[in-house]
């Protein structure tokens, strides 16, 4: 009974640092988890990255079809492109893209 006494102080600390360890691992805030939110940042960095880009590439295209900076061509080469449709003058040359797979 009284190794008992004696072992409980050491069995109790053993027991908390098990505990403490364990959640230190694999706690919702423990090193585990913290690299998963690390690769978690990282990726979203990098799409953030590209929504600038895509963002970029729609303000100069927005910028070209404003009324106070309108650039015509650039008005003539959507129009003929979204619909479809050229000048009965014009000589369209149709190039076969490569499909994406």
């Amino acid at each position: 009974m009284q190794s008992v006494k004696r072992l409980f102080p050491s069995m109790l600390f053993a027991a908390m640092i098990a505990y403490f360890g364990y959640h230190a691992l694999n706690g919702e805030q423990g090193v585990l988890n913290w690299i998963v939110v690390k690769n978690q940042i990282s990726e979203t960095e990098i799409e953030l990255a590209e929504a600038r880009s895509d963002r970029e590439a729609l303000e100069v295209r927005a910028a070209r079809l404003r009324s106070d900076s309108l650039d015509l061509d650039y008005v003539e080469e959507r129009a003929t492109a979204l619909l479809n449709i050229a000048h009965p003058r014009d000589f369209v040359v149709d190039i076969e893209t490569p499909r994406e797979r």
